[in-house]
């Protein structure tokens, strides 16, 4: 009898650790792009990272706008790359250090993190002029984008997360 209570212990615990293992994993994903991930602690440093760069407090940013450009950022950054783009993220990059794309700052570039984030943002404003918006869009809505449920639910329509967020809720 003592050997099958142990075994039934053993099983439950394993039982356990897988279930609660996925959760953690789980819990540590951000988004993830064409099953690309990107991770809980990105979003922290890209918040962190731009907040500075605006000269602002981390809890200033709304971290679901954060990541609503980030996901589409790298999708851009994706798309460049499959178009092979004649551009590269270190010219974008410069150009955005010297003020040449309107709506990105400078100051975006002096942090890493925030950094790779407005690079993106010029990826998208590129590709969407060169493409036309609606063509830009029907390309962008072919991506398969999966968001921790923290932030809401994904809209590939309005290419942005709607809803307040919920850890109760299953990711979309």
């Amino acid at each position: 009898m003592k050997r099958k209570a142990r075994v039934l212990v053993a099983g439950l615990a394993a039982a356990s650790m897988l279930a609660f293992g996925g959760c953690s994993v789980r819990a540590q994903t951000g988004f993830t792009v064409n099953g690309d991930v990107t991770s809980m602690s990105t979003i922290t440093d890209t918040i962190n990272g731009c907040a500075t760069a605006f000269g602002e407090i981390p809890s200033d940013l709304s971290a679901a706008s954060v990541v609503d450009a980030m996901i589409v950022a790298q999708i851009s950054r994706d798309m460049a790359k499959q178009m092979n783009a004649p551009a590269s993220d270190s010219d974008l990059g410069a150009m955005i250090q010297t003020g040449q794309i309107q709506g990105l700052t400078p100051s975006m570039m002096s942090d890493p993190a925030c950094g790779s984030l407005a690079v993106g943002m010029a990826w998208q404003m590129l590709l969407a002029s060169q493409m036309g918006s609606a063509s830009f869009l029907t390309a962008v809505q072919s991506y398969d984008v999966t968001v921790n449920p923290r932030f809401g639910t994904w809209d590939p329509t309005k290419l942005s997360l709607s809803g307040s967020g919920s850890l109760s809720q299953p990711a979309n």
